[in-house]
């Protein structure tokens, strides 16, 4: 999580870049925030699992879950940006 947040601030959102204490209230924001995308990433997979759909679409559905969350959440939280 920490490269990730890294490859962010320093280049998806360069001209938000974090730094000094923001850098670090934005470390702690944004692995919150995907801690969360995992836990939503693998109950989400792991429910339609048992739900008898193939776990290849079981794991997709939850990819995209997990990703969706990550993006919005921390781009409107972390970063302050609108998103579009």
């Amino acid at each position: 999580m920490t490269s990730n947040f890294i490859l962010n601030n320093v280049v998806t959102y360069r001209d938000q870049r974090l730094r000094g204490w923001q850098w670090l209230r934005g470390w702690l924001s944004f692995v919150l925030v995907c801690s969360l995308g995992a836990v939503g990433n693998v109950g989400v997979a792991s429910y339609l699992f048992t739900q008898e759909f193939n776990w290849g679409l079981s794991a997709l559905a939850g990819i995209l879950v997990g990703t969706v969350w990550n993006y919005a959440v921390t781009s409107s939280y972390t970063w302050n940006a609108k998103i579009q």
